[in-house]
């Protein structure tokens, strides 16, 4: 036998067995393997192979030598039947641990067979063929990713619509997409080089065809939005299989060589404003009085003329009145209107006119009389 008491006792799963390999716990298992790319398994079959073959070789040797108290060298590599077997089936398993998959929250698994991608696989426990026949790689589909453009000068200087420089440094957000991460396996190697220069090419495109004031203040976001819907639109071209999240400007100023005389430019810009508000404000001002002043006058104007129509569509109606009066009785009205006529001119006059018909004692205190008729006029 190749084993004594002592090798049956212990047994290669117990006994000294158990303390190198762990007493059978999850490190030693072979079941307990991490479910992750798979790409451990030649490592893990290794070691156990080489733990087994010390294991035997030792207790091998130990037999050999209490039965004839020799065995050499050649003792060491006797492992018996029941040796091949359990060495069998523990490679068996190790094989066959190749086909499970664990896929954590966040991941995605793509399988591959022969190297042609089959199906994807989402958190949880998942089997497929073990290799070599088919393999695995997880993918994180849920992390964010950043790439920063524009830390260097060749990078950040692009030329606007209206033939100025721009110093713009942007940051691009983007992430796996969970529905095709075999795209992303398969067909980008590099993929922060890859969303890098798409993304620097989109933008420069982009801020070519704006003004340099919009880049730099109004339309930034306008800008962004841009940017990401048209490399989003390139990545898709490429089959990438990553997703835009946001592009975002870090920074969006004139060069350093002529920043001074930019700031200069929009100090006088605003000071332009300013006057034209002002100017503005003055005519909202002046313009409703001046408006206000014409209607008044032509009122006064429109009134005037009706009080002239009026007093003369009068008069003429009372010079028609009279003439009617004066065809029936032509004396009577002439003495009228003579009568009429010398009490407006005399009425205002100092002087008394007395004829000898009158009946006035001439001796009268006129110079009294006149005072009293005018107070009494007035």
């Amino acid at each position: 036998m190749p084993w004594d008491d002592k090798t049956k006792s212990s047994g290669p799963w117990g006994g000294e067995g158990g303390n190198d390999n762990g007493g059978g716990k999850d490190g030693g298992s072979p079941w307990n393997r991490p479910g992750g790319s798979g790409g451990n398994g030649g490592n893990d079959l290794e070691d156990q192979m080489r733990r087994m073959q010390e294991r035997f070789r030792q207790r091998g040797g130990g037999g050999g030598r209490k039965r004839g108290g020799g065995g050499g060298g050649s003792g060491g590599t006797n492992f018996g039947p029941l040796g091949f077997l359990v060495i069998a089936g523990i490679a068996l398993l190790a094989w066959l641990s190749t086909s499970v998959v664990m896929v954590d929250p966040g991941q995605q698994a793509s399988v591959f067979r022969f190297g042609k991608w089959q199906t994807n696989f989402g958190p949880g426990l998942h089997f497929h063929l073990p290799a070599p026949f088919e393999e695995h790689e997880l993918v994180e589909v849920e992390a964010r990713r950043k790439t920063q453009i524009g830390q260097t000068m060749d990078e950040s200087l692009m030329l606007t619509e209206d033939e100025n420089i721009v110093d713009i440094q942007f940051s691009v957000f983007w992430r796996v997409k969970p529905e095709a991460p075999q795209d992303y396996i398969l067909n980008v190697k590099q993929p922060d080089i890859a969303v890098e220069m798409v993304a620097e090419s989109v933008m420069r495109e982009v801020v070519g065809k704006t003004r340099l004031q919009s880049v730099i203040t109004t339309e930034r976001d306008v800008v962004q939005t841009e940017v990401a819907n048209q490399v989003q639109t390139l990545l898709n071209d490429y089959r990438a299989g990553i997703q835009i999240v946001s592009i975002q400007i870090d920074k969006a100023d004139p060069p350093q060589q002529v920043i001074e005389a930019f700031n200069d430019v929009n100090v006088a810009e605003q000071d332009a404003e300013t006057n034209i508000n002002r100017a503005t404000q003055y005519a909202n001002q002046i313009v409703p009085q001046a408006r206000g002043t014409a209607q008044r006058l032509l009122q006064e104007a429109e009134g005037y003329r009706d009080q002239i129509v009026a007093d003369a569509q009068g008069e003429a109606s009372r010079f028609e009145q009279i003439y009617e009066e004066y065809r029936k009785a032509p004396r009577v009205t002439r003495e009228r209107m003579y009568l009429e006529t010398m009490e407006r001119v005399l009425e205002r006059t100092d002087k008394t006119i007395l004829d000898s018909n009158s009946g006035a004692v001439p001796y009268l205190p006129l110079d009294r009389v006149q005072p009293a008729n005018r107070g009494g006029e007035n």
